[in-house]
């Protein structure tokens, strides 16, 4: 009688006991899948500054990022971008058609126009300036006229005298141009 009690539950006895013995045997495979951020997640903010890399490759104490100015006046801006653009002799009339230049123009600035986008520029005095291009932000002391035909930019003056026409889009002059602008 024994025997045939063993042999009706010895095999469902012994895929139990194996059971047992490979549960703590887990396999951890990695997803194919790719994931996505949630639906109502909004974009990631912060603020990163990165340090200079020495030649081994570790981060030296001081950062070679420029400082942004503390407030949007003209001044504050004025004397950030003349602290770092590239001095640019203005001879008459000159066009700045590439993209990112953050310049400095000194000398007798007539006539210039910022045809391309992203473009600084700082000068102690321009008398006409056009921005046609998108993007750009002009910081001038001295300005008498100023024509807008781009999207997008900003162009601020001491004079309060100067003139200014918009055939573009979104363009700000005066006191107030620099608000909301990060730098």
């Amino acid at each position: 009688m024994f025997s045939k009690i063993a042999k009706r539950f010895a095999g469902p006895l012994a895929v139990g006991f194996l059971a047992v013995a490979l549960s703590g045997c887990v396999s951890i495979e990695s997803s194919n899948e790719e994931t996505s951020a949630p639906e109502n997640a909004g974009p990631i903010e912060g603020t990163v500054t990165p340090s200079a890399k020495a030649s081994e490759g570790a981060a030296t104490g001081t950062p070679n990022v420029p400082k942004s100015p503390a407030d949007s006046t003209f001044q504050s801006v004025y004397d950030f971008l003349d602290a770092q653009a590239t001095e640019v002799r203005c001879t008459g009339s000159m066009d700045i058609a590439d993209m990112g230049q953050m310049l400095k123009l000194v000398g007798d600035c007539e006539n210039v126009t910022v045809s391309g986008d992203g473009n600084m520029i700082v000068a102690p005095h321009i008398t006409n300036l056009e921005l046609s291009g998108n993007g750009n932000i002009a910081a001038v002391k001295n300005i008498k006229q100023v024509a807008f035909s781009g999207i997008g930019n900003s162009a601020a003056s001491l004079n309060e005298n100067a003139k200014f026409t918009d055939n573009g889009s979104s363009n700000k002059f005066g006191e107030d141009a620099f608000e909301g602008i990060t730098f």
